[in-house]
C-alpha cells in the first residue's frame, strides 16, 4: 500500500469517525427529546389521573351526603309517627296509637311478670339473682344500670316539673319553701 492509499484510508477513517460522532450526538439529542417528551406526557397523565380521582371523591361525597339526608328525613318521619301515636294513646285514641299501643301493652305485661317474680322470690332472691347476673355479665349490668338510672332520673325530673307547673310554684310544694338554709360548715383542712 502506498502513501496515497494510506492517506485516503486515514481520511476515510476520520470521516467515518466524524460521521459516527455526529450520529451519536444526534441520537443522544433525539433520546433526550424523547425522554423529555415522555416526562411531559407522564406528568400530564398524572395530573389527569389526580383530577379524575378528585372528581370521583367529590362525587362520592355528594352521593353520601344525599343518601344521609334521605335517611335522616326517613328517621325524622318515623320519630314523628311514634310521637303522634304516643299523643293519640295519651289522649285515649287507642285506634290511632298504632305500634305504641302494642309496646305499652307489652310493657304492662312485662311489669306484671316482674311483679309476680318479685312476689315469688322475695327481695333477697331478687338481690341474689341481680348479683349473679352482675358477676356473669358485668358490662351488660353496668350498661343496664346506667340506662335505668337515666330513665328514673328523667321520670323524677318530669314528675317534679309536672308537679311544679300544676301548683304554680317552682318547688312543687304549693307555696314558698319553709326550709331554713343550711348552717353546715366543713371542718378546716389540716
Amino acid at each position: 500500500m502506498g502513501d496515497g492509499d494510506r492517506g485516503d484510508a486515514r481520511q476515510m477513517t476520520d470521516t467515518a469517525g466524524q460521521q459516527s460522532r455526529e450520529v451519536a450526538e444526534s441520537a443522544k439529542a433525539e433520546a433526550s427529546q424523547v425522554k423529555d417528551a415522555a416526562k411531559d406526557h407522564a406528568r400530564e397523565v398524572k395530573d389527569e389521573v389526580a383530577a379524575q380521582a378528585r372528581g370521583l371523591v367529590d362525587q362520592a361525597k355528594t352521593e353520601l351526603r344525599d343518601q344521609s339526608e334521605v335517611q335522616a328525613h326517613q328517621v325524622a318521619q318515623a320519630i314523628r309517627r311514634v310521637g303522634d301515636q304516643a299523643e293519640a294513646l295519651a289522649e285515649g285514641r287507642a285506634q290511632d296509637a298504632g305500634a305504641v299501643a302494642d309496646y305499652v301493652r307489652q310493657a304492662g305485661g312485662k311489669a306484671r311478670e316482674v311483679a309476680s317474680y318479685v312476689e315469688q322470690r322475695g327481695i333477697e332472691g331478687v338481690v341474689n339473682d341481680v348479683q349473679d347476673f352482675a358477676r356473669r355479665k358485668p358490662g351488660v349490668f353496668l350498661f343496664g344500670s346506667a340506662a335505668a338510672g337515666f330513665v328514673v332520673g328523667r321520670l323524677i325530673r318530669g314528675g317534679a316539673a309536672s308537679s311544679a307547673s300544676s301548683s304554680g310554684f317552682p318547688n312543687g310544694s304549693g307555696g314558698p319553701s319553709m326550709q331554713s338554709p343550711s348552717t353546715y360548715q366543713p371542718p378546716p383542712v389540716a
